[in-house]
């Protein structure tokens, strides 16, 4: 039987922005032995504890005969404690604003309560690989080793543009009224915009062209919006999306103490070794940050090993056998090294 989906009460906890909570919590899923090598997987955007954006299996490098892998859900993002799921003060519209430091030191406790000292990785893919990058910045002696895909330490003007297109088309559904909207009365047309605004962006254009959309089993390209993007992001909460929206666009690593925006002194701090996969078409989360950010870390702390795909953005979220083998390989190969030099 799998491992079901488990949550874990976060107790008394203080974001970074002051507010306090007590009833917050983190869903999750484990996967292995508590006492193998343990590596942490958070949740990408738009996707849920059981996506498999980060190749996670008996036939992968992550595999649970060998690691105790801990999937875990976003605060926001509509399994762990979110605006569609949280009892007021922090209800809908007034959940408040979550920093990828809050994510990370959610996650903390949660890794902590199994005894895990030291993770052996964070591994994720777009808001995933933000949160793999906030986790070796803010505990830099807590992780070995991170492995983003499809993703940066911070989120670019460019990148922050982009999400204003969908963000402004929920809003300009009258039915979202400020966030107070019912469950039988939802802004599905600005669900609708949102999600096809985000549409041209996921993948390349060069992917589009080739119709590689038939080889995730759609008909034509109607049936792939429909089914793939409305029936996605398109069918999550308004306020879960926002919220997502929000902790992404404030995405930075140094935005945390002792840094307060030092960028540069944020990404020196790094220790785990930094495996940076973004993708070579990747149209927010440009590959060419990626190579900039191993730049910044010390000598000898971060690669870069940039996966060269015409599938996006999605690249780095096993979407097609290509790119996952590569992440698999390119996993193995960094793990194998780690582990030669700890014999040595």
């Amino acid at each position: 039987m799998a491992p079901k989906v488990e949550r874990f009460p976060l107790g008394e906890f203080t974001l970074l922005g002051g507010q306090k909570t007590t009833d917050w919590f983190l869903e999750y899923r484990a996967l292995g032995n508590s006492q193998s090598p343990a590596v942490l997987k958070p949740t990408c955007f738009g996707g849920s504890i059981l996506s498999n954006d980060i190749p996670v299996g008996e036939e992968h490098t992550l595999t649970p005969t060998k690691y105790f892998i801990i999937l875990v859900g976003m605060l926001g993002g509509g399994e762990s404690s979110s605006p569609s799921n949280t009892k007021a003060p922090y209800d809908g519209p007034r959940f408040p604003p979550i920093m990828l430091a809050d994510q990370v030191a959610a996650q903390k406790k949660l890794v902590e309560s199994f005894g895990i000292q030291k993770l052996w990785a964070v591994t994720g893919y777009s808001m995933g690989a933000m949160q793999s990058y906030q986790w070796a910045v803010q505990f830099p002696s807590f992780v070995q080793h991170i492995i983003p895909t499809s993703g940066s330490a911070r989120c670019s003007p460019h990148n922050h543009v982009f999400l204003e297109g969908p963000k402004n088309a929920l809003l300009a559904d009258g039915r979202f009224k400020n966030g107070e909207y019912t469950k039988n009365d939802i802004p599905d047309l600005g669900l609708k915009g949102f999600a096809r605004a985000y549409s041209g962006w996921g993948f390349s254009s060069t992917w589009y062209r080739e119709h590689r959309y038939k080889e995730l089993g759609f008909k034509d390209l109607e049936d792939y919006l429909v089914k793939y993007w409305d029936e996605g992001i398109g069918a999550m909460d308004p306020n879960d999306l926002l919220s997502l929206v929000k902790t992404w666009q404030t995405g930075d690593v140094s935005n945390i103490p002792p840094y307060h925006g030092d960028f540069k002194a944020a990404m020196q701090a790094i220790e785990a070794r930094a495996l940076i996969m973004p993708s070579t078409t990747d149209q927010y989360f440009e590959a060419i940050a990626g190579e900039y950010e191993v730049l910044l870390m010390k000598p000898g702390v971060g690669k870069y090993n940039p996966i060269i795909s015409i599938w996006g953005h999605q690249a780095g979220a096993s979407s097609n056998p290509i790119d996952t083998k590569f992440y698999d390989d390119s996993v193995a190969e960094l793990f194998a090294e780690t582990e030669a030099k700890l014999k040595a």
